[in-house]
């Protein structure tokens, strides 16, 4: 079984993994409509290769950026309009933004360039609040409601946010909060990889059964 929200493993029992539920509980009416993973980023394996070589300047960064933005373009071609409807979207997205990165990263994010190249609508940009650091300490136990600031007018309308990578989540659900206490009315998230960690005991369990299942899991 995997989390509601996020597709990640979840213990036996739940509905939602252990981070989702967290934020469920904390901040439920601020969170993403709907959060949707492109793919499964396996640590080791090589999309989470990809998703770290295409933002770190390192030999190859510009052909793992091809195949990442050719996953997120296919995903939402094929994908868009079901990741629409399940957030409640009447149509598709008016807006869209980024998760930025939570690492002190000096000028634009990749991701951002990825996404104005396939997303034919504006871009509203997301970034560290005034005084706040690079990445608030409150992220790794949750959602940080004030973490961002939305950089421009988003009231009453529906937005795509886009993250690469979600490990617990906080980062993309904390950019969704922001958007929605901007009173967006509703926030699409989608994910390229959702990442797993076959070293831990519960996820190698969850990626056993998805290899059962499908041929594509590495």
């Amino acid at each position: 079984m995997d989390c509601r929200t996020c597709r990640g493993p979840v213990q036996a029992g739940f509905a939602r993994c252990y981070q989702c539920d967290l934020a469920h509980a904390r901040c439920g009416g601020l969170l993403a409509d709907v959060v949707a993973p492109v793919a499964y980023a396996v640590k080791g394996g090589p999309l989470a290769g990809d998703l770290w070589r295409y933002k770190s300047g390192a030999a190859g960064a510009t052909e793992a950026g091809a195949r990442v933005a050719a996953m997120l373009a296919g995903y939402l071609r094929e994908h868009g309009d079901q990741v629409w409807r399940a957030a409640g979207m009447a149509a598709g997205p008016e807006l869209a933004a980024v998760v930025p990165s939570g690492q002190g990263r000096t000028g634009p994010h990749p991701l951002l360039g990825i996404v104005a190249s396939y997303v034919d609508v504006p871009i509203i940009p997301l970034s560290a609040a005034p005084g706040a650091a690079a990445r608030a300490r409150g992220l790794a136990d949750g959602v940080a409601v004030g973490w961002l600031t939305v950089g421009g007018a988003v009231a009453g309308a529906d937005v795509l946010l886009v993250d690469d990578t979600w490990v617990s989540g906080a980062s993309a659900q904390s950019a969704a909060a922001a958007l929605k206490a901007g009173r967006a009315r509703r926030v699409a998230l989608v994910v390229i990889g959702r990442h797993v960690d076959p070293a831990d005991p519960r996820s190698a369990e969850f990626l056993r059964t998805l290899r059962s299942q499908s041929a594509s899991i590495p």
